[in-house]
């Protein structure tokens, strides 16, 4: 199963055993960003994504593609509810 980008973030901040305080000075990530990544509110740009595979060491393209696919599926689902009964 594929993970969002928000549920990666909270993941590795477990793991590190860092709070969003933390990671916030850790990284230069304004805070109010960081919890808004946790809680789905924030997509993760380029810049947040740099800022979180620095903190992290990871590759940049783990950050962009889990956002990606999150977006991806709520679209679909958003168009599926848009379709007329019967079209399926």
């Amino acid at each position: 199963m594929h993970q969002s980008s928000a549920q990666l973030f909270k993941k590795y901040l477990r793991e590190k055993n860092i709070s969003p305080q933390e990671f916030s000075q850790i990284s230069g990530m304004p805070e109010t960003e960081v919890l808004g990544i946790i809680k789905g509110n924030l997509p993760i740009s380029n810049l947040r994504a740099h800022h979180l595979a620095a903190a992290f060491d990871t590759d940049v393209e783990l950050w962009l593609h889990g956002d990606r696919k999150m977006k991806e599926k709520e679209v679909n689902h958003r168009l599926k509810q848009l379709s007329p009964v019967g079209s399926e």
